[in-house]
């Protein structure tokens, strides 16, 4: 099977868990030849030292939106067929015309698919949030199938008009010890964390790129209530320092002086199962989301997880989180409290995550079976379509 996997730009955790499942494709099905199309400075560049797969760099004569117009409308169907591949895959954007090569869509991105009161999240201005909406739509219905991680994604796509009939449901997986090889956190940002409010101080750990629907405000806020009663409660943020006061100026600047927010930066993969361990719990305020990883491995890894009380986030971790309203700084602080005073509600948590985390794919080779499954099912019904086409014109 020859495959086209197309991410242009883009790049945060999508992007790195896409890396992993592209990886595990390539080793678990060698025979597999795949063409991985993307910008020349996108981090799937990387996977070029993998023997069964080819990198085309596309894009730098033209800004970004230009290229990203001509691949849509027409270069990523040619360079498709060109490369004679049997599937077309793309991440959120894909072609804006139909071919007789079977498309594939991935849909990760909330934003291009939940209702639109939900954009006031983006960073973006309405109408470039618009336009993105616009084109995610041209690129569903070139589509001949569409694959999301949840059930709730599903039915919002199927709202869509002219989204294809094939929908197909795949959980991602994340790192676990059996094949992933993990490394202990460097020194320096061990130190870090470690850092003010003395090492018996509560820890709690959001892993998130910086966006408005991350909702980093409502945990600034909520950590400045606790400082204020005098409680030690550190946050570790993965993002940097200058991240952090650009966005929300003197006052976690204040935080961060004093110890209660500890702002490590982004921490590759390889980190992750370190620096989770030096975390009691994990908080997660996000207002949107199709599948966080974050909470994913907070389960996976034995943390008890405070999760905004919204319908994905239900979805996803069952009674392996505490809810609370996204928006409510008091809520949150209350729900703090709670944890931290009781070792029986730590160790309910704890025990139903490693329950609810075997609904997931064990391993990224174990999702790869499934998308690789998912492929020869959608090259056998385009076969199966041709044919019928063929014989109806022959009636």
């Amino acid at each position: 099977m020859n495959i086209l996997y197309q991410y242009f730009s883009g790049g945060g955790g999508a992007l790195s868990n896409f890396i992993q499942l592209l990886t595990a494709l390539s080793i678990k099905y060698p025979d597999d030849k795949y063409y991985i199309l993307c910008s020349e400075s996108s981090q799937l560049q990387s996977l070029k030292k993998l023997n069964n797969v080819k990198i085309i760099s596309y894009g730098g004569r033209f800004p970004k939106e230009v290229s990203r117009l001509i691949l849509g409308w027409y270069d990523l169907i040619r360079i498709a067929k060109k490369n004679k591949v049997d599937i077309l895959w793309s991440l959120n954007l894909g072609a804006y015309t139909k071919s007789n090569i079977p498309q594939i869509l991935s849909v990760n991105n909330p934003h291009q698919v939940y209702p639109w009161e939900v954009t006031k999240y983006h960073p973006d201005n309405g109408l470039t949030v618009a336009a993105m909406r616009w084109f995610f739509r041209k690129s569903l219905k070139a589509s001949d199938a569409v694959i999301v991680q949840t059930g709730i994604m599903e039915q919002y796509i199927k709202k869509i008009k002219y989204s294809p009939h094939e929908l197909y449901i795949v959980p991602k997986s994340v790192e676990n010890m059996n094949d992933f090889d993990f490394e202990r956190i460097p020194d320096d940002i061990k130190k870090i964390i470690k850092s003010g409010l003395g090492k018996n101080a509560y820890t709690f750990l959001y892993v998130s790129t910086y966006s408005p629907h991350k909702n980093h405000k409502t945990l600034i806020d909520v950590i400045q209530l606790l400082s204020n009663r005098g409680i030690k409660v550190r946050l570790i943020l993965t993002l940097t320092v200058v991240e952090l006061e650009k966005y929300y100026g003197k006052k976690v600047k204040n935080l961060i002086d004093d110890g209660y927010i500890i702002p490590v930066g982004w921490i590759q993969k390889k980190y992750l199962f370190s620096l989770y361990d030096n975390c009691d719990a994990c908080l997660m305020p996000s207002v949107l989301e199709s599948l966080s990883s974050a909470h994913l491995e907070a389960m996976r890894w034995g943390k008890p997880q405070i999760v905004a009380d919204l319908p994905y986030s239900r979805d996803l971790c069952g009674n392996a989180a505490i809810y609370v309203s996204a928006e409510n700084p008091d809520a949150w602080v209350n729900k703090i409290s709670e944890l931290m005073s009781d070792s029986e509600l730590r160790s309910r948590l704890i025990n139903n995550g490693f329950e609810q985390i075997k609904k997931f794919p064990e391993t990224w080779k174990d999702m790869a079976g499934m998308v690789h499954d998912i492929f020869e099912q959608i090259i056998l019904n385009h076969k199966k379509n041709n044919e019928i086409k063929k014989s109806i014109l022959n009636i």
